[in-house]
């Protein structure tokens, strides 16, 4: 059991995946990290994998930027898998057991000037593939970058941290370095892209495209490039967009994957 199928090289795959609507939209790209809202909260709700284990994710986050210097973030993300038959020696039938991940983070960011900050984020991580399999764990994210009026680029170590024992011996989260960059050449347009490298020695990469019209309505395309035995399968997403009076409501879903097909993801989110 887990969250993402053919990821026996590591544990916790669920920390791979994208859970802001507008980054899955655009293949898994991150977004740029910035300081201007005072308050950004969203929750979300999704299914991934819907045509395999049917794994259902919920969650939120809230940033909040204290002037134009600190930056501060909580969020919480739940993932739980479709319920399964615990059999006993003889076959039968003993209880109904519903794996399940769950973490929680609280990081911060320092804007050093208007286009270049640093920050970090720490992890707790909980992991239920049984009734006798739990996990925890504790990681974190170190990331650097800067951004402008036309482009951005950033630096990150993810999940890195301790390693998880379901009681039969650790393993290693996924842990990953990941280079991104975002260009607007146009008012309204984006293009992003990113590379990862896991520790696990798999790569993803990932690429997409945004179009705001008027600041108003989004349209959003991307494309990742994965490692089914060790990280992410490959994908195509796209999704929309809308924000009206700082509220927001994006709508993601993914395709040409035999894995991740159909899977989706909403979220609706408020800022100021």
């Amino acid at each position: 059991m887990g969250i993402t199928l053919g990821a026996a090289a590591q544990s916790v795959p669920s920390l791979l995946i994208p859970t802001d609507s507008r980054s899955l939209a655009m293949g898994g790209v991150a977004r740029p990290l910035t300081n201007s809202s005072a308050l950004d909260a969203q929750g979300f709700f999704g299914l991934w994998a819907p045509n395999n284990i049917k794994s259902t994710m919920t969650g939120g986050d809230v940033s909040v930027c204290l002037g134009r210097s600190v930056l501060l973030t909580l969020e919480g993300k739940a993932f739980l898998d479709t319920p399964y038959e615990e059999t006993g020696d003889q076959g039968n039938v003993k209880n109904t057991f519903r794996p399940y991940d769950f973490n929680i983070a609280l990081g911060g960011a320092y804007f050093i000037s208007d286009w270049f900050y640093a920050g970090m984020k720490l992890r707790a991580v909980t992991s239920f593939l049984s009734n006798k399999g739990k996990g925890s764990a504790f990681c974190g994210d170190i990331f650097a970058g800067y951004g402008g009026d036309k482009w951005s680029a950033s630096l990150a170590g993810r999940n890195l941290g301790t390693k998880i024992d379901y009681g039969s011996g650790a393993h290693a989260l996924p842990a990953l370095v990941a280079v991104n960059g975002e260009y607007r050449p146009l008012e309204g347009l984006k293009a992003g892209a990113e590379v990862d490298y896991l520790f696990s020695g798999a790569l993803m990469a990932a690429a997409g495209v945004e179009y705001g019209f008027a600041d108003m309505v989004f349209a959003r395309a991307g494309f990742h490039y994965g490692d089914p035995a060790k990280a992410l399968p490959t994908f195509a997403s796209a999704g929309i967009g809308g924000k009206f009076m700082g509220i927001r409501l994006d709508a993601t879903i993914l395709f040409l994957s035999e894995t991740l097909g159909n899977s989706f993801l909403v979220s609706l989110g408020y800022a100021f």
